[in-house]
């Protein structure tokens, strides 16, 4: 696979109160180019902190990237200066927010922001910055694009930001997209729309996107492989065909069944039984182990590897113990 971005032992820790919460705990994957793969996980399994370490945003100075690679197309983020990693935000790595309004400054007009990072990144005059700008809120599906850089971000609908937002974020063509949550804060109907541009997108401009969810819903209408999150670690890589028919890790498995079927017998939903361990909490063994139905006495006992089966599917499970490790 020709990779645009490769995260290879990736520790992202806070400090706090003296003590060390590992909010992303050694993490490896990759994404090829024009590829979608989803990260998935209950809230604070470490989701929207992978993508922060991949931007340079972790907050600092309590967190810090500790150990580990994150290398867009061959360069180490890790290691680039602040100032270079402003000019690659934006043009090499775009991002959305799960949250429009509070991604778009209030007292600037769409057109203000949208020019403002295409004269950044692309170094164009004002005129030939609002003719790109007006041509990415067209492709995004305004009618208006014109009128809609003349609105401040208030005057639009909750889907209409979020097009702006996808629109700020490919209007430098982006090798990578992140999107964290994007449709979260939308309607059925819109979020399917928002859903549809981003595939669109994604063909049209070759843009490898890391989307970052806990609907998988949205993971089975976009991405191509999913990646499961658990208390900062992975713990299954897979197609997304081969994880909905045949999850291997009891937590995937877990979060699969609590969804409602559409079709079939209507039955009581599954739930995963506990909650996901407190930030700082050291357990040893399996970090699921004390939720999980099939857990055993090694899984309280020893921490399992990444095991990788013949198929090529990734999972960090005893139960898949005697497969080729990675």
């Amino acid at each position: 696979m020709n990779a645009v971005l490769e995260v290879s032992n990736l520790k992202t820790y806070f400090k706090k109160n003296k003590k060390t919460i590992r909010a992303v705990d050694g993490i490896d994957f990759e994404i090829g180019k024009g590829e979608t793969v989803a990260l998935v996980g209950e809230s604070g399994c470490g989701k929207s902190m992978t993508s922060l370490s991949i931007m340079g945003l972790v907050p600092a100075p309590a967190g810090k990237v500790v150990d580990g690679s994150i290398k867009l197309n061959g360069v180490d983020l890790v290691q680039m200066p602040e100032k270079k990693m402003y000019d690659i935000r934006g043009k090499e790595v775009a991002m959305i927010f799960q949250e429009p309004m509070t991604s778009l400054n209030p007292v600037l007009t769409i057109g203000d922001q949208l020019t403002g990072v295409i004269m950044h990144h692309l170094k164009v005059n004002k005129k030939t910055a609002t003719e790109k700008a007006a041509e990415m809120l067209g492709i995004v599906g305004f009618s208006d694009p014109l009128k809609t850089l003349k609105d401040y971000p208030h005057r639009l609908s909750g889907g209409m930001r979020q097009r702006v937002m996808i629109a700020m974020a490919m209007s430098c063509n982006p090798k990578l997209l992140i999107a964290d949550e994007p449709t979260t804060a939308l309607d059925v109907t819109i979020q399917a729309q928002v859903l549809e541009l981003m595939k669109d997108l994604s063909k049209k401009f070759s843009t490898s996107i890391l989307l970052i969810t806990h609907d998988l819903g949205v993971v089975s209408e976009l991405a191509e492989r999913v990646i499961v999150m658990y208390a900062g670690q992975i713990v299954e890589i897979s197609d997304v065909d081969d994880l909905f028919e045949e999850p291997l890790h009891p937590y995937t498995e877990g979060l699969i069944h609590s969804i409602p079927a559409i079709e079939g017998e209507i039955t009581r939903l599954q739930s995963i039984k506990g909650n996901v361990p407190a930030p700082g909490t050291v357990l040893p063994g399996c970090k699921f182990a004390p939720r999980c139905s099939k857990a055993f006495a090694r899984c309280t006992e020893e921490v399992p590897g990444m095991y990788v089966r013949e198929d090529g599917r990734c999972v960090r499970c005893f139960l898949y113990d005697g497969e080729v490790v990675e």
